[in-house]
């Protein structure tokens, strides 16, 4: 937030273009709230609890701001040295849950909507979906300062997390329950195009709608090419990962139930 409003103000009082900063920052900001606001539904803070987290933030928006007005470049190498002990402390989490120390208990409503989540999801699920959150935020702070410091801009810093720009559908068994935005062979998220599968029950059908999109399921080496004619189905928790063939227009259905049965 501090970033995307101070680039937002650098750019009006310049006159120039944000190179795409300004979205960026602010939607990493959106996800960070809403993972606060998913562990507020975990951890249900008592009042005192609140005013101390409100007093933290308020403490580090202001010398934050402040650090940034000064060197950009060292807010932004700051945040990703956060990040990459976020990472840490969220396996470190995961190890306490698998030993049993903490209850895997069932996923807030607010999560399973934010992150596409199937209606049996745990607190697992949610802590893996964060840390590939902070992991994603790592990279990008990294880059953005390496940016500032001189070096060369290497493609798109921050592709919005693509569990993030969804519509809710219809209900359960009905057809897909969440279907993500339109994205093109500039706005695919790098997460996609990399090693990634679904969640437990859970199952994808990716729908092009211009040009090519190659589907390759890592499990079985079956590799598909993806037109508007031929979607490709993606089953529960298996990896996989698309490259776009040209240009393109996709986008991603997730589903309860087995759809190719539909």
């Amino acid at each position: 937030m501090v970033g995307a409003t101070l680039t937002h103000l650098r750019c009006l009082r310049r006159m120039e273009n944000d190179n795409g900063w300004i979205r960026t920052l602010m939607e990493e900001a959106e996800n960070e709230r809403m993972h606060l606001m998913t562990f507020i539904e975990v951890a249900q803070p008592s009042w005192f609890e609140r005013f101390v987290i409100l007093t933290v933030q308020w403490a580090f928006y202001l010398g934050f701001s402040l650090l940034y007005l000064i060197s950009p470049r060292t807010a932004h190498r700051l945040v990703g040295y956060f990040e990459e002990e976020a990472v840490v402390s969220y396996t470190l989490y995961l190890e306490e849950i698998d030993a049993g120390r903490v209850d895997n208990i069932p996923a807030p409503a607010i999560a399973r909507q934010y992150w596409g989540l199937p209606k049996s999801a745990t607190l697992r699920d949610v802590v893996l979906a964060v840390r590939a959150d902070e992991a994603h935020h790592r990279d990008v702070n990294h880059g953005l300062a390496a940016e500032l410091g001189g070096a060369s801009p290497v493609g798109n810093h921050s592709p919005y997390p693509w569990h993030a720009s969804t519509t809710e559908m219809s209900p359960k068994g009905q057809g897909p329950y969440r279907v993500t935005a339109d994205f093109t062979h500039d706005t695919l998220p790098a997460a996609l195009q990399k090693k990634h599968n679904t969640a437990k029950d859970v199952w994808g059908v990716i729908r092009v709608k211009e040009g090519s999109l190659r589907l390759t399921h890592l499990a079985t080496g079956n590799v598909e090419l993806l037109d508007a004619q031929t979607p490709g189905y993606v089953a529960p928790l298996s990896p996989h990962f698309v490259e776009p063939v040209g240009t393109v227009k996709v986008c991603i259905e997730f589903y309860d139930h087995d759809p190719s049965n539909q």
